[in-house]
């Protein structure tokens, strides 16, 4: 026991989940070139809960033969939508991440093993939203969405050591593999920026409001170093699927 605290003290720095050793749920998604559909990679999903509320998630990145090239930390227990987390490449040294203490956000990231860590600690124009918070912001928001309303809120860039204002808001209600589902279009919300950065594309499970596909700029980089354009669909395991 206490060699495994030790190791995750050294993976996870942030945060020693104690009160949490098996996770909750298990489930992945599995990445397709979006232009090819050639499968690229799949993330690995375990959620740790505790008293039923969320604490953390750990994920694993596997290539299309199934070797693991990297990892994310992602905590959601003091704010969901701008959660601290850590994402890691193994292949290229690719690192970024956040920590969050209150409204105080530090901002870290590199692109290369070799690169100095750049940061920067501020605190962001609210509504601010990082990382897998997103999902947060769209469950929080969910009714609006659906009635059609668009939502606008400050999207926080590890990479960029800055926020970028951000929209999103909904395409269609329809079926997705036999369930009901929303399907909502995210896009910069800057006259400029939007010519040059395609909108993403996203499709959420009314029953569960989790995630069922995303398509766009992932956050997984390819051999030189440039965001993939991809297609991730999610099939969720029953115990998921009838939470």
């Amino acid at each position: 026991m206490i060699r495994k605290t030790l190791i995750l003290a050294i993976v996870f720095p942030f945060f020693l989940p104690i009160y949490a050793e098996k996770p909750k749920y298990k489930y992945n998604g599995k990445a397709y070139d979006l232009k090819t559909g050639v499968y690229l990679y799949s993330d690995n999903h375990e959620e740790y809960y505790n008293n039923g509320k969320h604490m953390y998630s750990k994920i694993v990145y596997k290539d299309a033969s199934g070797k693991v090239f990297g990892s994310k930390y992602i905590e959601f227990k003091n704010n969901p939508e701008l959660p601290t987390f850590k994402t890691e490449d193994f292949r290229d040294g690719y690192t970024e991440g956040a920590d969050v203490k209150g409204r105080q956000v530090r901002l870290f990231a590199k692109r290369k093993t070799e690169d100095e860590l750049q940061e920067r600690t501020y605190s962001p124009k609210t509504p601010a939203v990082m990382d897998g918070g997103f999902d947060y912001f769209v469950r929080n928001n969910w009714d609006q969405l659906a009635a059609g309303e668009r939502m606008r809120f400050h999207f926080v860039a590890p990479i960029q050591l800055d926020d970028y204002q951000f929209a999103v808001e909904k395409v269609k209600e329809g079926d997705w593999k036999g369930r009901k589902a929303l399907y909502l279009k995210l896009e910069v919300d800057n006259f400029i920026l939007k010519k040059v950065v395609n909108p993403f594309l996203l499709v959420y499970d009314f029953q569960t409001r989790r995630i069922l596909q995303f398509d766009g700029l992932s956050n997984i980089n390819d051999e030189n170093g440039k965001s993939l354009k991809v297609k991730i669909t999610y099939d969720y395991p029953k115990d998921i699927l009838e939470d």
